[in-house]
């Protein structure tokens, strides 16, 4: 009876029925993947269709099928060798992929020149609240990681985080908008300074903020051939022309200071609304606005479809206040006891060994400023170093590490080298899988040829 009953449900599953139904779902859920990461990103595909349920079920089916197709056979002769080697090969692939995806890597890393850095960021994201005493010392009191792409909070129904003394309360989720900052005077005692300034030459004009998220915290705005900074400590850097800003009640004093020298050109008090010239490149420092205290609110432009421009956003809400928190940013929230710092940010793992970029180099198509070719010499391990290009990964520990691109800091000649870093344990199986497969159908032609003899 139980033997009956196993090759009646062996039957069902190795049907042909079966497989057309299967096959039809795997090849619609691939089309609405295409048409979704079309529309949206790969993030979004990842999230509604190829990580779905639906394509684990389906997935699942067909190895189930296979399985029954095999066993449907039994006993096996010689003649079944070749579909028997190519069912088994793409068990074998689905195995891998879902391995792959389980347990293996795909992100990015960013790396400055001089810089080391090992924390591979992923597309997974996580909230992180951090608490302090002092505002320098911080303690993570809660993690967990989520995702507001495919479950969005809504007004109604807010995602709350606890702690002793706060109740910290995410009223909405975006996943595409446009952000415009606006900077306005603050109530809060432990905000730092907002100071709006202007640079003109007859080449230069540029129109920024520098906003202290805190009074301890030194900004930084860097031109290129001039770096301005503001607060928090300072060491001087020999190389650049600097404007160093102190921030006071009704104004900042400020220190130019020429490149290769220690001591300031010029030094003084600066009020909203007046202006001096630096001692080299003729250019003039307005200032524009200040606030003693600052605090900059965000506006939204809320998007249907990502663009280069848009980013992930939360509203935030706590003790009466009201802020957006964007992606891979923090937001400092005070009570009277403690500072809290809410992160929103990309999943980052540890790649195990850090990477230093030593140099990052650059080819242009004659006549453009059009990449044509770049890549990044960079030490890794014990100090062994290597030169990274599109087409020349770096192989270590079971990490595969391509050159993927590069950004260019805003008003700098300076370069970050993106590098792109995947780890694929299921890599040997799939490979293996597609040797297994390739065999069956090369045993599938000699067979037919047996036979056609014959």
């Amino acid at each position: 009876m139980i033997r009956k009953g196993f090759k009646k449900l062996v039957r069902f599953f190795s049907s042909l029925q079966l497989a057309v139904i299967t096959l039809l779902l795997l090849s619609i859920l691939i089309c609405i993947g295409t048409i979704v990461e079309s529309r949206y990103d790969a993030t979004a595909a990842k999230v509604f269709v190829y990580g779905s349920v639906w394509m684990n079920l389906t997935m699942g089916m067909l190895v189930i099928s296979l399985i029954a197709v095999i066993a449907s056979r039994w006993p096996w002769q010689k003649k079944h060798a070749a579909f028997i080697f190519a069912h088994i090969g793409v068990i074998m692939i689905i195995v891998g992929a879902v391995i792959t995806q389980r347990k293996g890597i795909d992100g990015t890393i960013r790396l400055l020149p001089g810089e080391k850095n090992s924390a591979v960021t992923v597309s997974e994201t996580e909230l992180i609240l951090y608490r302090s005493k002092d505002g320098a010392n911080y303690d993570i009191v809660h993690s967990e990681p989520v995702e507001f792409l495919k479950n969005p909070i809504k007004s109604d129904r807010p995602f709350l985080i606890k702690t002793k003394d706060a109740e910290i309360e995410i009223a909405e989720s975006v996943p595409y908008a446009l952000p415009k900052q606006n900077v306005q005077n603050s109530l809060i005692a432990q905000s730092g300074a907002g100071l709006r300034f202007q640079m003109t030459n007859n080449r230069i004009q540029t129109i920024e903020w520098l906003v202290q998220r805190n009074v301890f915290e030194k900004i930084n705005y860097d031109m290129g051939p001039v770096l301005l900074s503001m607060g928090g400590l300072w060491d001087r850097n020999l190389r650049r022309h600097e404007i160093r800003l102190v921030p006071k009640e009704k104004g900042a004093q400020y220190a130019f200071y020429r490149e290769n020298e220690k001591d300031p050109a010029i030094k003084g008090d600066i009020a909203e609304g007046e202006k001096v010239t630096t001692p080299w490149m003729g250019l003039e420092f307005r200032m524009l606005r200040y606030f003693p205290k600052a605090e900059v609110k965000w506006d939204l432009e809320k998007l249907d479809h990502p663009t280069p421009q848009s980013v992930a956003a939360l509203k935030v809400r706590q003790g009466g206040y009201e802020n957006w928190l964007f992606l891979n940013d923090y937001l400092k929230i005070f009570t009277d006891k403690h500072v809290y710092l809410l992160s929103y940010r990309n999943r980052q793992v540890d790649l195990g060994f850090p990477l230093e970029l030593k140099e990052f180099r650059k080819s242009q198509y004659p006549g453009s400023t059009k990449a044509m070719a770049y890549e990044s010499s960079v030490s890794y391990g014990d100090g062994k170093e290597v030169l990274i290009s599109m087409n020349e990964p770096l192989q270590h520990e079971g990490f595969s590490i391509y050159q993927a691109g590069f950004d260019q800091l805003p008003n700098s000649s300076q370069f970050v080298s993106i590098l792109s870093v995947n780890k694929d344990p299921g890599r040997v199986l799939k490979y293996l899988g597609s040797l297994i497969m390739s065999i069956g159908i090369l045993l599938l032609f000699y067979f037919r040829k047996q036979y056609s003899r014959k």
